[in-house]
This record gives structure tokens, sequence and C-alpha cells, in this order.
């Protein structure tokens, strides 16, 4: 009898919780909600957030307010998120950073510590820019000055981060060493190399435009294996003899463990119709970004495939200088 007790009360119990996420769920919104971009403005994660939240609001019925929350390589943006108590009304719009700050453990937790949602928007321009002065004018150059100077180019980057564990492959499987310096996100990045206090840096192809026409930049290709539909005049380094990929940024829906599925289901549905509209994908592709749909299952995989690949690296995270 009392098994049989017990066993009633955990089954009300489980009942009882569901439906009180479906309760939750059903007059969800209720109120506006949060889209947390961990990283600074006008960068591409703020900038492309910025116009799915304009599209995501029309289908929600309710605001979607761009919150930046930068810091800590992302993470303090993402603990925003992964310790918040309101089910559903502060989503986090990020990529794979999660798992680079998880392996260089920054954080405590990777992209699993939340609920995955779908992808919105990617780019696969991470490409590597030196100074218009440099004289180098391909990523061969780079690679021989890197080789005849070991340790000594100075490469922005932010320490737990994409970039960082662009150029721990790079390092790797070309055989060159940088000096890697910690200068902080996109716009640090930038000043840096029109400052001259660095010799090289990676950064998406948004953003830098005005740059490369200038003169100021030279961009010596891009690490994707055809070229990217978001930059397709920017050759690949495989086309320059140089056998180098690396992953396209994926930005994705996260949310706290505590939110209602219904909830996630919600917000995959938005974002499939968001991403389907062609007004939306117009916008995406004036940033020079790249639109996309992916499920919440697609991601998944995209992020646990990612973490496999760079775990083989973190062992190389220590060095970097801070600028």
């Amino acid at each position: 009898m009392k098994k049989t007790t017990l066993l009633r009360a955990t089954l009300a119990a489980v009942v009882g919780l569901a439906l009180q996420g479906a309760a939750q769920a059903a007059d969800y919104p209720s109120r506006p909600v949060e889209l947390v971009v961990p990283a600074a403005a006008t960068g591409a994660s703020d900038l492309s957030a910025r116009v799915f939240a304009k599209y995501a609001e029309k289908l929600l019925g309710k605001p979607v307010v761009v919150v930046r929350i930068n810091g800590e390589g992302g993470y303090k943006g993402s603990r925003s998120v992964h310790e918040d108590p309101s089910k559903g009304y502060r989503v986090l719009y990020t990529h794979q950073g999660l798992v680079a700050n998880y392996l260089t453990r920054m954080a405590p937790y990777s992209y699993d510590g939340f609920k995955i949602g779908p992808s919105v928007v990617e780019d696969a321009t991470l490409g590597l820019y030196v100074s218009g002065k440099s004289g180098i004018t391909s990523i061969g150059d780079l690679l021989a000055r890197a080789r005849a100077k070991p340790g000594k180019l100075k490469a922005a980057t932010e320490y737990g981060t994409i970039s960082h564990f662009m150029f721990l492959k790079l390092q790797k499987e070309q055989d060159v060493t940088f000096r890697l310096m910690d200068t902080g996100g996109d716009a640090a990045r930038l000043a840096a190399l029109i400052g001259g206090t660095v010799d090289v840096m990676a950064k998406v192809y948004s953003g830098t435009q005005e740059y490369l026409q200038s003169g100021d930049f030279v961009l010596l290709g891009e690490p994707t294996g055809t070229r990217a539909p978001n930059a397709p005049h920017v050759p690949t380094y495989r086309e320059q003899g140089v056998d180098f990929t690396f992953p396209p940024y994926l930005w994705t829906l996260f949310f706290s463990q505590n939110t209602p599925q219904a909830v996630v289901d919600t917000w995959t549905g938005i974002a499939r119709e968001v991403t389907a509209n062609p007004a939306y994908r117009k916008e995406i592709e004036a940033l020079g970004m790249a639109w996309t749909y992916r499920s919440p299952e697609e991601s998944t995989a995209a992020y646990a495939d990612t973490q496999k690949a760079w775990a083989a690296l973190a062992a190389g995270t220590a060095a970097v200088a801070r600028q």
C-alpha cells in the first residue's frame, strides 16, 4: 500500500508540474521578452539580434527588447540567462562562444546547460585581416612570415572565445606560432589593428567593408570549404593552397532549464516563420551575414560536433597575453 501511495503521489506531482507548465505557456508572453546579447553594441551579434527581434515581436505579440550584457568573453551575458528564474522572459541569443567559454573554464556550463532552441543566422566568414601597410597579401604570406618569426607576430583575439579557438586550430594544423593578445571584442580588435599594436586579427566580414575599401585592412581569405554566400568575392584558404577550414558562427536561441518546453516550441515556430520571411533575409544579408534556420535538434548536433572538435585544442589555451 505504501508503494502504491508513493507512486500515486509521484505521478500526481509530475502531472501537476506538466499542467502548471502548460498553463504558463498558454498565457506566454504576458509581458515584453528580453533577448540577451552577450556582446558589445554594433557587433555582429548585436546587429543581427536587432533584426531578428524586430520580426519576432510582430509574431509574438509583445515587444522583444535586445539587452546587451557584455563582458567576460560572453560569460556575463550567458550567466544572466542561465540563472534566470523567469521561465522564458529572458532568452539568450549567442553562438559557439558558449563552448569556448566552457572549454577554457571561463564558464561552468556549455551549450547543454540550457534548453536549446533554433538557429536563425550563421556566418562562415571569420577571416584573417592584416594592415594594408604590412606587405602581406595572402594567407601564404602570413604563414611564411609567422614561420620566419615564431611567436613574434601579434594576433588580436579574446581569451575563451571563438576567435581564440580559430587561432589555436590554425597554429596546430599549420605548425606556426603567434603571440596571442587578449585585446577584447570586435571593436577592440579593429582598434588594435588600426593602431598597429597587433599584426593580424580574426573577425567576421560584417563591419569591415569600409576598412577594406580604404585600404587600411587586407582580408586574406575565408576559412570555408566553398565561398561564403555573404562574401562570394572573397577566396577561401583552400583556393590559395592552404588546407584550413573553420566552422561558421551559428547564432542560436537558448533558454534557462526552467523554461517550459511549450515556450521553447513557441520560439521554434516563430524562428521558422521569421527566417522564411524574404524581408528578414534581405536585412540579414545587408549586414554581410547569412540567414539560416536550424531546428533545435540540428542546432544541438552542430554544437556537440564543435565541442568535440575544440576539446582537443583546449590544452593550448594558456598562451594568451593581456594587451
